[in-house]
């Protein structure tokens, strides 16, 4: 197993607890001086750089809530020495994630695999129900891998799936397991996804070692009543039966199905209750098999509950959508068009209306230019 280098980018830091709400402040270290790994303020409404520090403010952050706040620092890697970087952290109730996803912790077993010149922000996730008075510390952390191995490759593959249990009633868990094992000659990552019926509903990556293995542990809350597919991308999956009131999607429509790179489509979800009693249920909205949104959402006994999701989407393409399973169709975003104004002609009227302040407007260039020329003269 080869031998790496770890750098402390910013160590003992402190969280003071009031009113069970974090603040913090990071201190750089002495060899963050390289410039190889940067942290900088990317909201000043939690974050700031003082006298060398970057200091998280969290007050803003709801009270006894579970609150996050997206592009509160941000990590930028200048050096492709660097190989990984990680938070550690033990706080009750605190996690950091990136790119404005809760779901993309960062940890040592899920770390940062940047490039040179990447430029990474980071979320903070609090809640407040579990934190308290006190002080704790955390770290950032920074690998260094050895000059040869950009030489070796890694080769990383699942095995031994688990899914336990497989008979379940509407809102029990199953753990789902699966072991990774590195047997190339380098240090590589792996990104594991938890599926159900083929669709993405969580996912996280595994760094390791030539010759290192982990077990990789998910999580899920069954609520739908049915039957599924649950397993891990690329190594399997085994059936789960869930026993429960029949709720259902009973429809899911877009309503705008062609729209404008950088627009937002709608997706109107109705999800009914044929039971004697109040429910809850948890929505996921998926695009191309990817859960990327959820809401929870309470209906009422023997009736039904309409909802919407809004999702921007800035590239052109078409995309697939889909909520709980329930095929919605797709949305297709077109090119946005770029405004064109040659062979337009004005009306006489228009051109009158308009002849007074075109005027002014020029003689303003006129002067502003005039006086320009007598500046540089």
């Amino acid at each position: 197993m080869h031998s790496t280098r770890i750098l402390l980018i910013a160590a003992v830091i402190f969280f003071l607890f009031a009113l069970a709400v974090p603040t913090a402040a990071i201190t750089l270290g002495e060899d963050t001086a390289s410039d190889n790994v940067a942290l900088g303020s990317v909201d000043d409404q939690y974050a700031t750089v003082e006298d060398g520090k970057l200091r998280l403010n969290l007050e803003a952050l709801n009270d006894r809530a579970i609150t996050r706040a997206d592009d509160v620092f941000a990590i930028t890697v200048t050096s492709d020495d660097v190989e990984r970087i990680w938070i550690e952290n033990d706080v009750p109730g605190l996690t950091f994630y990136r790119d404005g996803d809760p779901g993309a912790t960062i940890s040592e077993s899920r770390p940062l695999t940047p490039t040179p010149g990447s430029r990474t922000s980071i979320g903070v996730a609090v809640d407040t129900h579990e934190a308290v008075s006190g002080t704790e510390t955390f770290t950032v952390v920074a690998q260094y891998g050895d000059e040869d191995e950009a030489e070796t490759e890694s080769d990383i593959d699942g095995s031994n799936l688990s899914v336990s249990p497989t008979a379940v009633k509407a809102g029990e868990t199953v753990t789902v397991n699966a072991t990774y094992r590195n047997d190339g000659d380098g240090w590589g990552t792996e990104t594991v996804r938890l599926t159900v019926d083929g669709a993405v509903v969580d996912q996280r990556t595994v760094a390791l070692s030539s010759g290192e293995e982990e077990t990789v542990s998910f999580e899920r809350r069954m609520e739908w009543s049915g039957t599924y597919d649950v397993g891990i991308e690329g190594v399997g999956y085994q059936s789960v039966t869930v026993a429960g009131p029949q709720v259902e999607v009973s429809s899911a429509t877009i309503d705008d199905a062609t729209i404008t790179a950088g627009e937002t489509a709608d997706v109107r979800v109705t999800v009914r209750n044929p039971s004697d009693r109040r429910i809850e249920r948890t929505l996921e909205l998926s695009v191309d098999g990817i859960v990327v949104d959820t809401r929870t959402v309470s209906i009422p006994a023997n009736g039904e509950r309409t909802v919407s999701f809004r999702r921007s989407f800035d590239e052109p393409g078409t995309y697939a959508i889909a909520v709980s399973g329930v095929d919605a169709g797709t949305v297709t975003v077109e090119e946005r068009a770029g405004f064109d104004i040659r062979n337009r002609e004005l009306s006489p009227m228009t051109t009158a209306a308009l002849a007074p302040p075109a005027t002014a407007g020029l003689l303003f260039l006129a002067i502003a230019a005039n006086r320009r020329w007598s500046f540089v003269r």
